[in-house]
């Protein structure tokens, strides 16, 4: 049978990263990879008090149909995070993912121009080919974008928007400074492009000072994204958008024809944690134990590769952005930690072009402080394997 799928199918490539959870999921492997929580810090506890609360309500309405904006309780806790937003302004959605799906959908024709950091977010990369966008990519430093050929790029390439991730940036953990936002935000008027911010990682923060937001310093031209996956739980699926009124009705419109809502249980629980501040509390256990996670691994890899690659330490977030200078194919050595019994990801994959290149993303969150000395100890193994074979 030749079955005619649609050509977004028959030319999307799989996930690298889902590729290498599927590997990693042998117990063998300490992995670097996912960008994924810390399992044993989930509030299980407190997610059951609210649950069998809720369900001991005997309201049937939690279990029914409603509007595919939201639970408003939950709509009104979000607002308040933002210097200036109503309810009106945030809708939910079924993860962060959805959202830069819903904007795809309501925003990009075919051919349509976006333009993204180099490095970016993989998945975003591969839901934009999807969409057949056209690409464009502004070199990403530790600082933030390089502000002359963003302008060049909003100048020539007329984007309908800019995919930016300016605080503990996936894959980099850089941040933009307060002059870099301002500037793009300068950029951002002058040729009236949109800022599509995406924002898992705001609330991990280990040091330096809170960072004001594109969706409060240009709220009228942001579309800002944000999730609980990585503050309390991934498999919940809540994210959420904050944008123009207008903007929203529109994504409403797009949301309704493939979803009709999200699922509204998790929702309740979700608003009740941050009604009496738990989940404030529970981010400052995250930061309790991923601060020093992050440590040992700055610390490890200094010890086992001292000069030999670089890398900037991130102020929060989930990830290193390691040049392995003496690898030009970060690939190649992807393969030989593998063998090693460790896993990361490779730089290449982050980039919209593919080309090749020496670093590598790695993440400590998901590991215990013992797995990251190992696996770190591990990876200069297939390190300099790698190179003694070149």
């Amino acid at each position: 049978m030749q079955t005619k799928f649609a050509r977004r199918i028959t030319t999307a490539s799989r996930s690298f990263t889902r590729t290498i959870l599927d590997l990693t999921a042998q117990n063998k492997i300490i992995s670097f990879a996912g960008g994924l929580p810390d399992a044993a810090l989930f509030p299980k506890e407190r997610i059951a008090f609210h649950a069998k609360a809720l369900l001991e309500s005997d309201d049937a309405r939690l279990f029914q149909y409603s509007n595919a904006s939201g639970v408003d309780a939950l709509k009104n806790e979000i607002a308040k995070q933002y210097a200036s937003a109503n309810p009106k302004e945030i809708m939910l959605t079924n993860g962060s993912q959805q959202g830069l799906d819903l904007v795809c959908k309501t925003f990009l024709d075919e051919k349509d121009c976006i333009v993204v950091e180099d490095p970016s977010y993989l998945a975003a990369l591969g839901l934009f080919h999807m969409y057949n966008a056209t690409i464009k990519a502004v070199p990403l430093h530790a600082n933030g974008v390089d502000i002359t050929a963003l302008e060049k790029l909003f100048h020539e390439a007329k984007p309908k928007f800019f995919y930016t991730i300016p605080i503990f940036q996936n894959p980099t953990g850089y941040s933009y400074s307060l002059e870099n936002r301002h500037e793009v935000v300068r950029l951002a008027k002058q040729y009236h492009v949109i800022l599509l911010e995406d924002s898992p990682y705001e609330a991990l923060r280990y040091d330096g000072k809170p960072s004001i937001s594109f969706a409060d310093l240009l709220p009228e031209l942001t579309i800002a994204l944000g999730t609980f996956s990585k503050t309390l739980a991934p498999d919940f699926r809540i994210g959420w958008m904050k944008a123009p009124s207008e903007v929203i009705s529109a994504l409403t419109l797009s949301k309704e024809s493939t979803d009709l809502q999200n699922s509204k249980f998790f929702q309740h629980v979700c608003a009740r944690m941050m009604q009496n501040g738990e989940i404030a509390e529970h981010v400052k256990t995250l930061i309790a134990h991923y601060r020093p996670k992050r440590n040992a691994m700055v610390n490890a890899l200094k010890h086992s590769f001292k000069e030999s690659i670089e890398f900037v330490i991130p102020e929060g977030g989930m990830f290193i952005w390691v040049d392995f200078k003496a690898c030009d194919d970060s690939m190649k050595l992807f393969d030989k930690a593998i063998e090693k019994g460790v896993a990361f990801v490779p730089g290449s994959v982050f980039f919209a072009d593919k080309r090749i290149s020496s670093y590598g993303r790695l993440n400590y969150t998901n590991s215990s402080l013992e797995q990251i000395e190992e696996g770190v100890k591990a990876l200069h193994t297939a390190y300099v394997e790698l190179q003694s074979a070149l």
